[in-house]
């Protein structure tokens, strides 16, 4: 091991002034974590400035004093080591120091609103709903969606690149326009553009055919093209289905979805030096920009992001309304939510090698570029965990020591920067996520990424565009073996291992390596559970929605029972009653009313998990009651409610308790109903009715 330089060789705890500045930084961070807001800028100055002086304090002892150059291999492994590190850690740095820029755009949304408002300003706006091949029940609600919106100068086209008849039978019966074009030559970009040659509106609104906007959406975001300088307006992207790492972990209500760090943090970082990113719906654009450079990029599989570059290297800002204004559907399976990300991963680093590339076009300053360039390269992060999978392995079973180092030293500079970095992570980023979870979710796709990575930076363009399913049913439980299988080999590689080098364990730098390795055992773990797909039988998507129900049984329509809806689908509610009922009320016809809605339905009673507990299966819906029962599902303004993330330790108490019981044993009375609920035969035809129903029309 080199000398090491001696105001770093921290070797006798006798000398408690050493300890006293880390722990004043700790302390005091520690108090603004529990006092300050994020939004506050004394209280992210604190703890920035905190996490700053730690992470160098950290960076300098990992490259003065613990490299292990004794041997060629392991000089390389361990300079690459703290490469990898270095690399990481200048991203994370780049984001504290943007941190302390952020805006908050939603007192100049309220001065910009009052303008649309009062009608003084209201252009029209034509909106897109672009559709490859979804289903149609997921258009129909999009559509309607749009129509409950509240701005009168608009107009609704649906871009059909597959040219169904039935799609276009179902514009006409909703009053839409249908566009269609003969090929599908660049994909969601060519159809974009081939609607922008075909209409006039001065702005248009883009939504993807899962997207459903709140009724104030252009309310909120048009009055920001007064301004004449504006060229586009992304708004914040919320999901009403849970992403399915959460929902095959069982863990759907206490996770908040996976892309909800990147609506609500680093599109906040990005806004702050106005370089935030357009993610292809739920935005709004100038006509004329758009049309100043020659419409939406097609160069690249991520058409919307390069757009918003080239808008910006043309002269027009872009920024961010960091509000809930519409929501849609996330990948539905594991397959589909890590193809997604492939795509993604392909056409962000197409950036390197098309026009459009922030590092080279114009009208950019140097931080927006490295803004950029930290957004671009976070896709290397997917190999670079691979590696650190692989780095135990190699420690266990070759004896490669990557780091050399004593407790003290360990205790001195690793546990205060990591363990301050840990308890901040989540109250940086706006409770959207813990950082185990975000481990957990580098580990689950870090091989195919690494694959997509290698494949993209040696050929480009070889991949076509893919569209992400969406409005898939399921009826059982499946593993997803193509995505398992190389996680499989490195969790048998990482407990022989464990055990192989138990006896090690006192090997100067091999402690560390084993402990690490468990870390990954565990997380390994929990990533093949994630890849066991839970069944999906019910094709619609039920809702946490409160609404006081009066209903009136079929066998006595005089009286009037109460109760209050906890779960609300387009095909039923789950109510909870105020009296119980007998196990007989299962098929009795009702009418049903919310009252907070002002909504009138039939159904029946379908299941009764507990006497006082109904699940009501709605009758079909005249067009007036589904353009109702939409509205008010998903159009209301503050529908959706941001969902915070559980801190550290209580997160991994709840990974640890779905590794002792998985999901599949917890799912077991779901499967296998109440015998009550079973013995009525009217219900079956009604659920398979509803399966067959989802299923073709897809």
């Amino acid at each position: 091991m080199p000398p090491v330089t001696p105001w770093l060789a921290i070797e006798h705890l006798d000398k408690p002034w050493i300890f006293w500045p880390l722990f004043l930084m700790v302390v005091l961070s520690s108090v603004v974590l529990r006092w300050g807001n994020v939004q506050q800028q004394w209280a992210r100055a604190i703890v920035v400035g905190s996490l700053m002086a730690l992470m160098l304090h950290y960076l300098l002892w990992r490259a003065i004093a613990t490299l292990n150059l004794r041997t060629p291999l392991e000089a390389a492994l361990s300079l690459l080591l703290l490469g990898i590190e270095g690399f990481m850690m200048a991203g994370y740095g780049l984001q504290l120091y943007l941190l302390l820029h952020i805006k908050n755009r939603r007192p100049e949304a309220d001065a910009a609103a009052l303008a649309v408002k009062s009608g003084h300003y209201q252009p029209w706006v034509d909106i897109f709903i672009p559709t490859y091949n979804e289903p149609l029940p997921i258009l129909r609600r999009t559509i309607v969606g749009c129509q409950a919106l509240d701005y009168p100068h608009k107009r609704i086209y649906v871009l059909d690149d597959t040219r169904r008849p039935a799609l276009r039978e179902l514009a006409c019966e909703l009053g839409c326009e249908y566009l269609s074009r003969a090929d599908n030559r660049h994909a969601k970009a060519g159809n974009l553009n081939h609607a922008l040659a075909q209409t006039q509106g001065e702005l248009i609104a883009v939504f993807d055919a899962d997207f459903v906007p709140t009724r104030n959406f252009l309310t909120r975001t048009v009055g920001f093209f007064q301004a004449p300088d504006i060229g586009l307006v992304q708004t914040y992207q919320s999901f009403y289905n849970p992403d399915p790492i959460a929902r095959n972990l069982g863990l759907e209500e206490q996770l908040p979805q996976e892309v909800e760090i990147f609506s609500r943090h680093y599109q906040v970082l990005r806004d702050g030096i106005e370089t935030a990113l357009c993610y292809g719906s739920s935005f709004v654009v100038r006509r004329s920009a758009l049309e100043a450079i020659g419409g939406f990029v097609t160069a690249s599989l991520s058409e919307d992001y390069y757009t918003g570059i080239q808008l910006a290297a043309n002269g027009y800002r872009l920024i961010y309304l960091n509000e809930s204004l519409s929501a849609g559907l996330c990948a539905e399976d594991m397959a589909a939510h890590i193809r997604q990300r492939q795509r993604w991963a392909r056409g962000t680093l197409q950036g390197f090698f098309i026009a459009a590339n922030p590092l080279r076009v114009a009208n950019l300053t140097w931080l927006q570029r490295l803004a950029h360039l930290e957004g671009m390269t976070q896709w290397f992060h997917s190999p670079l965990r691979l590696f650190l999978l692989l780095l135990p392995l190699m420690a266990a079973f070759w004896g490669i020591v990557p780091l050399e180092t004593t407790l003290r030293q360990w205790l001195y500079y690793f546990v205060p920067y990591y363990w301050l970095l840990l308890s901040t992570f989540r109250w940086l980023n706006g409770q959207s996520r813990s950082a185990v979870v975000s481990d957990l979710y580098a580990v689950v796709q870090c091989v195919p990424l690494t694959l997509t990575v290698i494949q993209t930076l040696l050929r480009p363009f070889g991949h076509r565009f893919w569209v992400t399913p969406k409005g898939r049913d399921g009826d059982r439980y499946h593993f997803q073996w193509h995505l398992g299988a190389p996680l499989f080999v490195l969790f048998g590689l990482s407990v022989v291992a464990a055990v192989f080098n138990w006896q090690a364990l006192h090997t100067k730098g091999l402690l560390l390596a084993w402990v690490w390795n468990l870390y990954n055992l565990l997380i390994l773990a929990l990533a093949l559970y994630s890849l066991i797909e839970r069944p999906r039988p019910d094709p619609y998507d039920w809702l946490n929605v409160q609404q006081t129900v009066e209903l009136h049984l079929g066998w006595d329509q005089a009286t009037a029972l109460w109760g209050t809806t906890s779960r609300l689908s387009e095909e039923g509610a789950l109510v909870h009653l105020h009296q119980p009922l007998p196990p007989s009320a299962i098929g009795v016809p009702l009418t049903c009313r919310l009252l907070e809605a002002g909504i009138d339905l039939r159904g029946q009673i379908v299941s009764m998990p507990h006497p006082t507990t109904l699940k009501i299966g709605f009758d079909p819906l005249s067009p007036a009651q589904y353009r109702q029962l939409i509205t008010f599902l998903f159009c209301e303004p503050n529908r959706w409610q941001w969902q915070q993330t559980p801190g550290e330790l209580q997160t991994l108490w709840l990974l640890l308790r779905t590794l002792v019981s998985p999901p599949l044993r917890r799912q077991r009375q779901h499967l296998h109903p109440a015998p009550q609920a079973q013995q009525h035969q009217g219900i079956a035809p009604v659920a398979i009715a509803k399966r067959n129903y989802g299923r073709n029309n897809h």
